[in-house]
């Protein structure tokens, strides 16, 4: 099965080994694949990725046909010289940032071995492409995992595919270890010893892929982005975390906002660290 529903998580961080910008993201399956194309084209304002199981940049080459070779390969298929050629294309007509940026930013990309929905040799491609460019990369290929998100205590048996949640449970932190790599090492690993006592906040999502379909009761448009942002940050000054703080809805917000925008969830999620909370300046990870 191919993941094709993204729910958005922003984890704003409180590490002090803050990239090269303040914004990094990463993804699994299908968001792994829109991971490597955010980190690659929008290098100026994304400095670090966790590839999580997914294919390498413009695999398919924007054609249909070529999805299963993207999922199973042969790898001789994906011709990689072909890819990153065509980013360069892309820079030098201006619709990609200098490829430049990308030195020694953070990349961590990871495939479990007994994954069969994005065969292993594929998501390797990812290491070739992203290498070319000098970035620090950390990889993990040895689990006996299969297609899925790891975790060291909740989901499905590590190497038995989850196909209601694709969370596997393989004893180990795939999370932390992909946000260590990026936030350069330092994280505290959590313990069952020392909870997490931040919060999570739901966002609605439909405003976010259609925004041109949100209108005020004056029918005059809103600058959807700037009150999202706004959002955050008034929430992020003034709320002591204790759980309660409301979701955030949109004026005009309707099911129909989300009309040709299928590849998202209603919601998405916010997680907010304690410190972050608390007027401390924090980068953000997009998680997808």
């Amino acid at each position: 099965m191919w993941i094709i529903f993204y729910t958005i998580a922003l984890f704003v961080s409180i590490t002090e080994a803050i990239p090269r910008t303040d914004v990094t993201v990463s993804g699994l399956s299908s968001g792994a694949a829109m991971t490597a194309q955010l980190h690659l084209v929008f290098s100026s304002t994304i400095s670090g990725s966790g590839i999580l199981v997914g294919p390498p940049y413009y695999c398919a080459e924007g054609s249909s046909t070529r999805v299963d070779t993207c999922l199973y390969g042969p790898t001789t298929l994906i011709p990689i010289e072909k890819l990153t050629s065509q980013l360069q294309s892309y820079v030098s007509a201006g619709i990609a940032d200098p490829t430049s940026n990308l030195k020694n930013d953070p990349v961590y990309i990871f495939s479990g071995r007994f994954d069969r929905v994005v065969f292993p040799d594929v998501v390797k491609l990812n290491e070739n492409i992203f290498s070319s460019f000098d970035t620090n990369i950390k990889t993990n290929y040895e689990m006996r995992a299969t297609h899925g998100f790891m975790t060291d205590n909740f989901g499905g048996l590590c190497e038995f595919p989850d196909l209601k949640y694709f969370i596997n449970n393989c004893s180990f932190n795939l999370a932390y270890d992909v946000l260590n790599h990026i936030f350069g090492g330092n994280l505290t690993k959590p313990t069952k010893q020392v909870p997490l006592t931040g919060q999570f906040v739901i966002i609605e999502q439909p405003a976010l892929m259609n925004p041109e379909s949100i209108n005020s009761t004056n029918s005059k448009k809103i600058d959807i982005f700037s009150y999202w942002a706004n959002w955050l940050k008034n929430s992020a000054a003034t709320h002591k975390p204790s759980f309660q703080l409301q979701p955030l809805k949109l004026p005009g917000l309707t099911e129909t906002s989300s009309i040709g925008a299928s590849g998202f969830d209603k919601e998405g999620y916010v997680y907010y660290p304690t410190n972050c909370t608390q007027g401390k300046k924090c980068p953000i990870h997009v998680a997808l």
